[in-house]
């Protein structure tokens, strides 16, 4: 009786394994999105959640999914910053060139734990400049090609 209960183990252990394979497959074709993963790979969403917790390949591939199309995005925003794109330019300065004022508000305590906001008008200033920026790019792009 206890052979069969190590055989069977065996056999469970082998297809948890042949599971986690596939998930990570799936995770990997999904770029990282669990729901759709989880239904690449035929097994629910919170058996995903359990692999992730239970196989450090899977958790590795759910993190390098993400990290890849966190890449492949940035490249996107890079592209359209390059290509003079206010909202892009705009966008990451808001959210990388905060500690050169590049902010619309911010918010503080006081001691007594209370918060309170300074907002900034820094959006119409910051556009100016860019769209003078645009400008002067366009310019020069246009005395190259004639060149």
């Amino acid at each position: 009786m206890e052979a069969m209960i190590k055989d069977s183990n065996v056999g469970n252990k082998k297809k948890r394994d042949n599971t986690a394979a596939r998930i990570v497959q799936a995770i990997s074709k999904s770029n990282g999105l669990l729901t759709l993963a989880a239904s690449k790979a035929g097994v629910s969403y919170r058996t995903i959640e359990r692999y992730v917790h239970d196989y450090p390949s899977v958790a590795t591939a759910v993190c390098e999914a993400k990290e890849t199309m966190l890449d492949y995005v940035e490249g996107k925003l890079f592209t359209q910053i390059r290509d003079g794109n206010t909202v892009a330019i705009l966008f990451y300065l808001k959210t990388q060139g905060k500690a050169r004022g590049y902010i619309e508000r911010q918010e503080f305590a006081n001691a007594g734990g209370e918060s309170f906001r300074v907002e900034h008008d820094a959006k119409s200033k910051l556009l100016d400049e860019l769209n003078r920026y645009a400008s002067r790019a366009k310019e020069t792009a246009g005395d190259q090609a004639t060149d």
